[in-house]
C-alpha cells in the first residue's frame, strides 16, 4: 500500500515537470518568436543582401557654417528584412557607412546641433535608418542633419549601405556633394572639380593645372589618372595576355586619333586611340570588328579587368571618351606591377 502511494506521488511528479517542460519551452519558442519577428531565418547560402539608391535629396549650396538636413532612399532588393538599432527584433542593422577610405569620420559629422533633437549620426562613420524594419521589396529612408564648414568649400562625400557585422553593399555607393559659400571660382572649374572627386572630402586642394600622367597597374588591372599628386579617377581596364605583355615603364603620349583601324588581320576598329609607346601600343576604347555584329566588342567587355590584350590598355568606352578629352600629347603613361 505505501509503495503504491509512492509511485502515485511520483507519477504526480513526473507530471507537473513535464507540465513545467513544456511550459518552459513554449515561453523560449514565443520569445524567439518575438526576437525573430516573424521572418524566416535563411540558410546561409539562401540569404541575400542587396540595395539601391533611390534618391539623395540635399541642397546644392549653403552658406558657411550652416545647418543643412540630406535624406537618402535605398530600396532594400534583397531577401531579408533590415532593422534599425532601435527595433528589439533580431536580424541585420542596416546603417549608411563612409566611403573612399572607407570607415573614415565624415566630414559632416555632427553629433549635436543647436536646435535639431537627434542628428541620426550613430557614430563618426554611421548614419541610422529612419525605419525601424524595412522588408525586401520596401525603400528605406536615411535622414541625418550636418554643419557646413566655416570657410568655402566644395565638399565631397561617399558613403554605402553597409549591414552591421555583415557585409558592407558595394553595389549601392554614392556621392553627394556641396558647395559651401563662396569660393570665387568660375563655374567651369567648380564643375572640374566635382568631376575629379575620387575620395571624400575637400576637393580645393586639387591642382587644376597640375600635371596630368596616367599609372597603369597591370596586377590589379586598373588605370589611375592624376593631376599632380592626386588620384582623381580609376577605370578598370584589359592589358596584354601573357604571351603578348604591355612592356613596363613610362612613357609618353605621342598621337590621339578619334579612330584607328589595325593594319594586320583582323583590322580591329579601335575608338579614342592615344599612342603611348612605339610598336602601336596605345590606350584606346574596346576593340571591335566591322564584320562580327558586334560579338567581339561584347566579348571584349567581359575581359575588362582580365589581361588578354596583344599589349594595348583596353578600357570601356566612356571612360576612353573621358579620357580623350583629358590628356594631351606629352603626358605621361606609367605602367607597372
Amino acid at each position: 500500500m505505501k509503495y503504491s502511494k509512492f509511485l502515485s506521488v511520483l507519477l504526480v511528479l513526473f507530471v507537473s515537470v513535464a507540465a513545467s517542460a513544456v511550459a518552459f519551452a513554449e515561453d523560449v519558442e514565443e520569445d524567439v518568436a518575438q526576437e525573430v519577428c516573424g521572418f524566416e531565418l535563411l540558410e546561409e547560402d539562401e540569404v541575400a543582401h542587396d540595395a539601391e539608391v533611390v534618391a539623395v535629396r540635399r541642397q546644392l549650396r549653403v552658406e558657411t557654417g550652416e545647418v543643412f538636413r540630406v535624406k537618402v532612399f535605398l530600396k532594400n532588393t534583397g531577401n531579408m528584412p533590415w532593422f534599425s538599432d532601435d527595433s528589439s527584433c533580431a536580424g541585420p542593422r542596416m546603417y549608411l557607412g563612409t566611403e573612399k577610405e572607407r570607415d573614415r569620420e565624415s566630414v559632416f559629422y555632427s553629433p549635436e546641433l543647436e536646435g535639431i533633437d537627434d542628428t541620426n549620426w550613430v557614430g563618426a562613420n554611421r548614419i541610422g535608418m529612419d525605419q525601424l524594419r524595412v522588408e525586401p521589396g520596401e525603400i528605406a529612408s536615411f535622414t541625418f542633419w550636418s554643419q557646413a564648414p566655416d570657410e568655402p568649400d566644395v565638399v565631397v562625400e561617399y558613403f554605402a549601405p553597409v549591414l552591421s557585422g555583415v557585409q558592407w553593399i558595394e553595389d549601392a555607393e554614392f556621392s553627394f556633394d556641396l558647395l559651401v559659400g563662396d569660393t570665387g571660382e568660375d563655374p567651369v572649374d567648380m564643375r572640374k572639380r566635382l568631376s575629379y572627386a575620387f575620395e571624400s572630402g575637400s576637393m580645393m586642394d586639387i591642382n587644376l593645372d597640375g600635371e596630368r600622367s596616367l599609372l597603369v597597374d597591370l596586377s590589379e588591372q586598373v588605370m589611375y589618372v592624376k593631376l599632380d599628386d592626386d588620384i582623381i579617377r580609376s577605370f578598370r581596364v584589359s592589358t596584354g595576355a601573357y604571351a603578348t605583355p604591355t612592356p613596363v615603364g613610362t612613357t609618353y603620349i605621342s598621337l590621339k586619333q578619334e579612330v584607328r583601324v589595325g593594319s594586320k588581320s583582323p583590322h580591329y576598329i579601335m575608338p579614342y586611340f592615344q599612342m603611348f609607346r612605339a610598336g602601336g601600343y596605345g590606350l584606346h576604347a574596346l576593340p571591335s570588328l566591322g564584320n562580327d555584329g558586334g560579338w567581339f566588342w561584347t566579348e571584349a567587355v567581359s575581359h575588362l579587368g582580365t589581361p588578354v590584350s596583344h599589349g594595348c590598355i583596353r578600357i570601356a568606352d566612356e571612360n576612353a571618351i573621358w579620357l580623350y578629352g583629358f590628356t594631351e600629347i606629352g603626358d605621361a603613361v606609367v605602367v607597372q606591377y
